[in-house]
């Protein structure tokens, strides 16, 4: 009778769960953890979100709690055919509470719509888990987040500077230990110029052609714009061949801070080794797998041309 008993909960579990499990138009599938009883969203209304996204090894690469933030999505009249992730955007409402999973290939093909990061298994599934606590207009959206960013703003200097004391201490043991000696500037970069070019150095407003390749501290490459140099790292990505220096404006805020800073010390033809503290490369953001949050970076660099 016991038994019984037991195998009718379980089975009552089960249906519960598949109850539960709902199917994008295209085809993805989600869980829905908790349905709110907010009125349906309207295209141009803003979701107002917990949201955390986790890749196959549980290593968090978003997660709004933990940045002190939530995550803000603007529903759109329709979102691109078999993007998925959109798709479940587009039917959540106030208080519902979703998770659910999707390979790497069409994470980055189909949302992200850009090429996997090295080094990332195009079969591994990427984990969303994601709670709405309020839609918004675009007024409430702005009134929000000018109400969180002055309650941050003071929280996240401190917490700037306290990583910068961190990476400052961990570079400077590295520099030590391999018996380097660099330059430092104000804002905490270290380099190291390896060959002086010729002329002024490239400025704000000008479009710079760029060599590079970036190791963490550890000696691991996760980039190169060189094809030899990305093939003798395990780096080489066909996506992107063929492979040559990069093109980009200087003070437009295309690359991180500090590549930005790096460039105003280099001339033509000048090769720099730098050592980017975390808060002037990503931050407290993952990046890839190898670029975890608050990740020292240093880069071989080159500027070939100033247009």
């Amino acid at each position: 009778m016991k038994k019984s008993i037991l195998v009718a909960v379980v089975v009552m579990m089960l249906a519960a769960a598949c109850s539960n499990t709902k199917e994008t138009p295209s085809g993805l599938k989600y869980t829905v953890v908790r349905k709110g009883d907010g009125a349906e969203s309207k295209a141009g209304q803003i979701l107002v979100m917990n949201f955390l996204f986790k890749d196959a090894k549980d290593s968090v690469w978003t997660d709004s709690k933990a940045m002190g933030y939530p995550t803000m999505v603007q529903k759109q009249d329709s979102v691109p055919a078999g993007d998925g992730v959109l798709e479940v955007f587009q039917l959540l409402t106030k208080g519902d509470s979703v998770t659910f999973q999707i390979t790497a290939k069409e994470l980055f093909e189909k949302t992200f719509r850009q090429p996997l990061p090295p080094g990332t298994d195009s079969t591994g599934l990427f984990t969303f888990q994601i709670g709405v606590t309020d839609v918004v207009d675009e007024e409430g959206a702005k009134k929000l987040q000018s109400e969180i960013m002055a309650k941050m703003n003071e929280k996240e200097i401190v917490k700037q500077r306290e990583q910068l004391a961190i990476d400052t201490v961990i570079i400077d043991n590295y520099l030590k230990e391999k018996s380097v000696v660099a330059q430092k500037t104000e804002s905490g970069l270290r380099y190291v110029i390896e060959k002086p070019g010729s002329g002024a150095n490239a400025m704000a407003g000008q479009t710079v052609r760029v060599n590079y390749s970036g190791f963490l501290l550890d000696g691991r490459c996760f980039d190169s714009s060189i094809e030899s140099v990305a093939r003798a790292n395990n780096v080489y990505n066909e996506a992107r061949a063929p492979y040559e220096p990069i093109e980009l404006q200087l003070g437009y805020r295309q690359v991180i801070p500090g590549w930005e800073e790096a460039l105003s010390l280099m001339n033509k033809g000048s090769k720099m080794t730098v050592f980017i503290p975390s808060g002037l490369a990503y931050g407290a953001q993952r990046r890839s797998e190898l670029i975890a949050e608050n990740t020292i970076l240093r880069f071989e660099m080159e500027l070939v041309e100033i247009k």
